[in-house]
């Protein structure tokens, strides 16, 4: 609903779209500030796009599913059982199991992940290149600053 954006794989700029369309790795939809989408892949589940949201399909093979997340949030519903990643600035976070709400703000360098149900975990190296990999749990947020490269676990 509202202004949404799909740019394909060959385009050279996205366009308006206000009907469903198939997605392919490699494609790209954009939500502005009255948008919103809810995207389906049988192989991992829902992702409900907020408004300022940009998010890019990398790889949609069903045996691992990659995206990137630029800005805004986005809920993860993970229905299918496959590995399911997402890169969110200098964060990997992949999506093992439930719903979780991934939100990154570019502009503060902010990156926060909350396990409504289920588990998540992220990983990232540090700023010394040390390679660090964090579970969070059902009812819990991570909080990461891309700039110092370091996470706050907190309760929702």
């Amino acid at each position: 609903s509202g202004k949404v954006a799909w740019q394909s794989r060959i385009a050279p700029v996205a366009i308006l779209i206000n009907s469903p369309i198939k997605l392919q790795q490699g494609e790209e939809v954009d939500t502005y500030n009255d948008g919103s989408a809810i995207i389906n892949f049988p192989q991992f589940g829902t992702i409900t796009e907020s408004s300022d949201t940009q998010i890019n399909f990398i790889q949609t093979l069903k045996e691992n599913f990659v995206l990137e997340q630029k800005q805004g949030t986005i809920i993860f519903d993970k229905s299918g059982e496959n590995q399911t990643s997402i890169i969110a600035l200098d964060l990997l976070i992949n999506i093992n199991s439930g719903q979780s709400s991934i939100t990154v703000d570019k502009d503060n360098s902010k990156i926060t992940v909350a396990v409504k149900t289920g588990l998540a975990t992220v990983a990232f190296d540090d700023n010394a290149n040390n390679t660090n990999v964090v579970s969070i749990k059902n009812g819990d947020e991570y909080i990461f600053d891309d700039n110092s490269r370091t996470g706050t676990i907190k309760k929702l």
